[in-house]
C-alpha cells in the first residue's frame, strides 16, 4: 500500500464527524458540503480513507462514486446524506442538524424563510414534497 502523506483538515475532521454520526457520503456530497469543489473532495476522501477512519464500498462501474462510512448498517441512512445534498442543490442554507436514534432533524432557510424539518426514511418522501424538491 502507498505511502500517505498529509495531515487531516478541519474540514476532513467535519467530514468524519458526520459519518460518525451514522450518515455515510459519497464525493458529490462531501464537495456540496464539505469542499469547495468536487476534484478537492475526492482526493481528501481517499486519503481519510487510506489513512483508515473511513471504509468505502466497491464500485461496480467505473463511473459509480465510492461511499465512504464508519459502519456497514450505516449505509441504510444513505437516502438521509442525499436529502441534505438536494437541499444544498435547491439553494437551501443548512443551519444546522442533527442526526439520532434514525431521526435527521435539520434547521434550513432560503430568502428569510426559515424551516425545520424532520426526517426519517419513512416520510423522505412527504419531506421532498414539502420542501419542492425533486
Amino acid at each position: 500500500m502507498k505511502q500517505v502523506k498529509g495531515q487531516l483538515t478541519k474540514r476532513d475532521m467535519n467530514l468524519i464527524e458526520y459519518c460518525l454520526s451514522h450518515l455515510p457520503i459519497s464525493s458529490d456530497i462531501a464537495a456540496t458540503l464539505f469542499y469547495p469543489n468536487k476534484y478537492i473532495a475526492q482526493r481528501r476522501l481517499t486519503t481519510i480513507h487510506r489513512l483508515n477512519y473511513l471504509k468505502r464500498t466497491e464500485r461496480l462501474i467505473v463511473n459509480q462514486p465510492y461511499v465512504y462510512y464508519t459502519d456497514k448498517n450505516d449505509l441504510k441512512n444513505y437516502p438521509l446524506s442525499i436529502l441534505l445534498y438536494d437541499i444544498r442543490l435547491c439553494g437551501f442554507e443548512i443551519e444546522s442538524y442533527q442526526f439520532k436514534d434514525d431521526l435527521l432533524t435539520a434547521t434550513i432557510h432560503k430568502n428569510e424563510e426559515f424551516y425545520k424539518i424532520s426526517a426519517t426514511l419513512e416520510n423522505l418522501p412527504q419531506v421532498y414534497k414539502r420542501l419542492s424538491l425533486q
